[in-house]
């Protein structure tokens, strides 16, 4: 199956072969004799392959250096190569070139994320989707828990100081007997500031120190009912939900559940989030 960020290179292609009636025709040449390049290095990384796809790209960019295209795919390869400083370069520089390109932000934020640069991928949601999620109609991706549509979303808060988090989780069966008891502390939070405004809505229990910060502590309970229907046969994580409108937000996930289930099943999730202040 061909990666999704893959899909981006192809499209990027694609774009190429319909805009000849708005720019200018010799540009448009340019980028399109490089257009088998670019095919072969994007499967080259699809095939885990980053350092021969690096050479096709360079190739590119010897001749135009400011190939956007071929920029992505640079900085796409270093990323699986977890160079993540140099592949953040070479899509800022793609991003310079194109302000709007959706696929450069989106490539870029999950390099972010292995950066742990958080303030910045709290200001780039912010540009994508808009301070309110208001843009949300231009994503629609539910197979991904942790996006935004196609948008990576969710980040680990082990990554940041900002907030802490926990969750304490128990399984009973039907008969409302103890099935098991989970804690975890891998958590995934939106970098967004839709998430201060959700967890404002709920009021704070204590105040908690660690590693020098003070934060200010919040609990909240998620319940569910096991659905056999839905093949629900093994937890593995726990989502508290949001809404937008219509539409449903994962706002939390908390991950490591790894509990056996069956139909009657249900569980009780509660979750306690602190924010630094």
């Amino acid at each position: 199956m061909i990666n999704k960020n893959i899909c981006f290179l192809m499209a990027a292609i694609l774009f190429l072969f319909f805009v000849g009636t708005s720019l200018n025709l010799e540009l448009v040449n340019a980028q399109n004799s490089h257009v088998e390049l670019i095919i072969q290095g994007a499967s080259l990384i699809d095939h885990g392959m980053p350092n021969e796809a690096i050479l096709i790209f360079d190739e590119i960019l010897s001749e135009d250096p400011k190939h956007v295209t071929a920029l992505i795919g640079k900085g796409m390869a270093l990323k699986h190569l977890q160079k993540f400083e140099e592949a953040r370069n070479f899509l800022d520089t793609a991003l310079e070139l194109e302000p709007d390109n959706l696929d450069v932000k989106i490539e870029r934020l999950d390099v972010l994320r292995y950066l742990k640069d958080h303030d910045e991928i709290r200001r780039s949601l912010v540009e994508i989707l808009g301070p309110n999620l208001e843009k949300i109609e231009y994503f629609d991706n539910p197979s991904c828990f942790s996006c935004f549509g196609y948008v990576p979303f969710l980040h680990p808060m082990r990554d940041t100081d900002d907030y802490i988090g926990s969750v304490h989780f128990e399984m009973r069966d039907s008969n409302d007997n103890l099935v098991g008891v989970v804690e975890s502390d891998l958590i995934w939070y939106p970098t967004h500031p839709i998430f201060d405004n959700s967890l404002s809505k709920h009021p704070v229990s204590r105040t908690l120190e660690k590693d020098g910060n003070i934060y200010e502590m919040r609990k909240f309970i998620v319940k569910y009912d096991v659905n056999m229907d839905l093949n629900e046969i093994f937890l593995n994580k726990i989502t508290a939900h949001g809404k937008i409108g219509e539409a449903k937000i994962n706002f939390l996930v908390a991950t490591n559940m790894g509990i056996a289930v069956e139909e009657g099943d249900h569980f009780v999730a509660e979750f306690e989030i602190g924010k630094k202040i």
